[in-house]
């Protein structure tokens, strides 16, 4: 039987990604009026099915809009990419909008004050706000079912996950719903949502982002990053995401593969990665132009302690963050997250002591890995997408958590396509402060993957 797909992207123009947009505008091919007008409309097609917004600001994204095509008629554009959209997870503020974390407040949510630091950069570079977009419950969970919001849905095929907890943010990019969209991970969270619906994301290291005006789930894994159609957007994203604080990303040549020392995955299908998923990876480091390749073992991990810990810590953190909340507004909080939140509040301080160390000791682990390389490959998740019918596999963000406990930069992008036809991705991790770098061999990866087909059969 054939599967069922979201026909949500009906405008050629908004399957473009963010650098072609911002081509186009130059270009005056048209205006970013029209554009923002061309994307709402998509938006209020897809909102049925795909469900990717709880919150979106029409009239002042089209106020941004006509703002933005004055600017570039006076040659005063902020950055490349001023008069683009893109749209914000709801657990980061964006100043005269609700951030309701995912919970049950159904319109009546706490109204930011002002702008997260991440997206007042944004709006800095007269990138336009579209509103706010679905989540898993407190981001503490990888499916995006929201019992509050309704389900946000892949767009590549109907009532499959995009991915969580960042599933809005991974679906409105994919469906050409907005230019680019920020996320949160905390252990996978932006990464898992590229990889199911077939975009990049970046997971900046620890610190190199602020998190002010983001609601936390755990201090020691948090991060917020982009998610966009291709590394090229986050190339050129990332100097204004940070404040220009970097220099700007040289997207590095095809020939700079051959002198990369990579650390290479070599035992995918012993940790539990699907067989299509295993072939592609394995054909890919086996043709990849590079000064090394260094075989890394992965089966010593104990990937079910260190989950255990990882979430440990997100639940008796949560019950801080969320104190007032569930105290006096319980209703607001899922039967089934009351129970994660129970679970943590129970732990004992050895309990959790155990699981920070834990934690701790992971992150060390692959803090070592990555000495005497430059960058190290691995799938970004063991799986393509799922129903929602069927259970969340239980080693999701097996290979996504381990980089936040290790406080280290990473990029997900496209490496291929299941037999069933759904995408998966390619992680690309790098040494502490390596966002840069990262990003400029992401480029020139997406490049060669472009031109060298991986095929799933033989």
């Amino acid at each position: 039987m054939a599967q069922k797909k979201h026909c949500v992207i009906s405008d050629e123009m908004l399957a473009k990604d963010a650098t072609a947009l911002a081509a186009c505008l130059q270009r005056g091919e048209l205006s970013s009026q029209a554009l923002t007008a061309r994307t709402l409309a998509a938006i209020a097609r897809s909102q049925q099915d795909i469900n990717a917004f709880v919150h979106i600001d029409r009239e002042g994204a089209m106020n941004a809009a006509r703002e933005a095509d004055v600017r570039r008629r006076m040659g005063k554009p902020l950055s490349a990419f001023d008069g683009l959209t893109c749209a914000v997870k709801d657990n980061i503020d964006v100043a005269g909008m609700p951030t309701a974390n995912g919970l049950g407040y159904r319109g009546a949510a706490p109204v930011a004050r002002q702008d997260a630091p991440a997206v007042a950069r944004l709006r800095a570079a007269g990138i336009i706000v579209l509103g706010k977009l679905n989540m898993h419950e407190i981001a503490l969970g990888a499916t995006n079912e929201n019992p509050h919001w309704g389900r946000c849905e892949n767009p590549l095929r109907a009532g499959y996950t995009p991915g969580g907890s960042s599933g809005g943010s991974g679906a409105a990019v994919a469906a050409g719903l907005c230019a680019f969209a920020l996320g949160t991970d905390t252990m996978g969270s932006v990464r898992i949502p590229a990889s199911y619906c077939g975009i990049a994301g970046l997971k900046p290291g620890r610190d190199s982002l602020t998190m002010a005006g983001v609601t936390r789930l755990c201090r020691q894994l948090d991060t917020v990053g982009p998610l966009a159609k291709s590394a090229r957007d986050l190339s050129t994203l990332w100097p204004l995401l940070n404040g220009s604080s970097s220099p700007a990303v040289r997207p590095s040549r095809k020939s700079d593969l051959n002198r990369v020392r990579w650390a290479v995955m070599e035992d995918c299908e012993r940790v539990g990665v699907d067989a299509d998923i295993s072939k592609v990876f394995r054909e890919l480091t086996e043709r990849l132009p590079g000064a090394q390749h260094l075989p890394l073992n992965f089966s010593t991990v104990d990937f079910s302690a260190i989950r255990r810990a990882g979430l440990l810590l997100c639940e008796a953190e949560a019950n801080v963050t969320f104190a007032a909340e569930l105290k006096q507004q319980p209703q607001l909080f899922s039967e089934q997250l009351h129970g994660l939140l129970q679970w943590g509040a129970q732990r004992s301080a050895p309990e959790l002591v155990q699981a920070a160390d834990t934690v701790m000791t992971a992150g060390d682990w692959l803090q070592q890995q990555m000495r005497g390389v430059d960058f190290l490959l691995t799938p970004t998740a063991p799986q393509t997408a799922f129903p929602f019918a069927e259970a969340a596999p239980v080693n999701q963000a097996n290979l996504t958590s381990v980089v936040n406990m290790a406080g280290l930069p990473a990029v997900s992008i496209p490496l291929g396509t299941s037999e069933d036809g759904l995408p998966f991705g390619l992680q690309i991790v790098g040494g502490t402060g390596s966002e840069t770098a990262i990003l400029g061999i992401s480029v020139a990866l997406q490049e060669w993957l472009a031109v060298h087909e991986l095929a799933v059969t033989a």
